[in-house]
């Protein structure tokens, strides 16, 4: 292990030299490009990273205005609760409620006709 530590410290120091060698003997076009670069790429760039935090609030804040609109205005449809065990004899009982129901406007049809004669009559 520790002869794998001192190749690899022999190895950065050789490259190092090298490196700081070649960039002494570097033109100062060349330099002042690298510079440059360097700094362009190290630069915080502006105004992008605000503008992709606040769209991904956006976006967000757009999702739950859909899903409470979404779900506000589309209730869950009431469903009976299955008082027997066979499909059947539930189909039966929902359809006992639709005639009460069905009763119930027929009542309703037969008070609004009275109601009309007595009104005719006078």
């Amino acid at each position: 292990m520790t002869d794998r530590k001192t190749v690899e410290d022999e190895f950065v120091q050789k490259a190092s030299e090298l490196l700081d060698e070649r960039a002494e003997h570097m033109d100062a076009m060349t330099r002042s490009k690298l510079h440059q670069a360097r700094n362009q790429a190290l630069a915080k760039p502006k105004g992008l990273l605000g503008w992709q935090a606040w769209s991904g609030a956006g976006a967000l804040a757009a999702s739950f205005a859909i899903a409470l609109v979404y779900f506000d205005t589309n209730p869950q449809p009431e469903v009976m609760p299955a008082l027997y065990a066979d499909t059947v004899q539930q189909a039966a009982a929902a359809e006992m409620e639709l005639m009460d129901d069905l009763d119930f406007v027929a009542w309703l049809v037969l008070q609004e006709s009275e109601a009309d004669d007595v009104v005719d009559r006078s």
